[in-house]
């Protein structure tokens, strides 16, 4: 006789702090800090949220982890270490 097992909905989803997904908050805290010795945060803060805005819109029509995707095609990414089998991003065709 099979168990039902109730998962919760959100168990997968990433870590979130208040509202905001945790990869979406870099972006105002980068520019936060970038303007911190300048002392000009409100022009670092808004320039965090529109950077955020945008990446949220990008996320929403990208598939899911497609900024590590374009990191590796690029090379500057590898996440298997410098030892793997599989041929780098830029490479179009592999032959065995």
């Amino acid at each position: 006789m099979a168990v039902e097992t109730r998962f919760p909905r959100w168990a997968d989803s990433p870590p979130q702090f208040l509202i905001w997904e945790l990869d979406e908050l870099v972006f105002p805290a980068m520019f936060f800090l970038l303007f911190l010795p300048m002392r000009n945060l409100i022009p670092g803060l808004i320039l965090g949220v529109i950077s955020m805005r945008l990446y949220r819109r990008a996320k929403e029509k990208m598939p899911s982890f497609w900024y590590l995707h374009y990191l590796w095609v690029w090379g500057v990414w590898n996440p298997l270490g410098k030892r793997t089998l599989f041929p780098r991003g830029y490479i179009s065709t592999f032959r065995e």
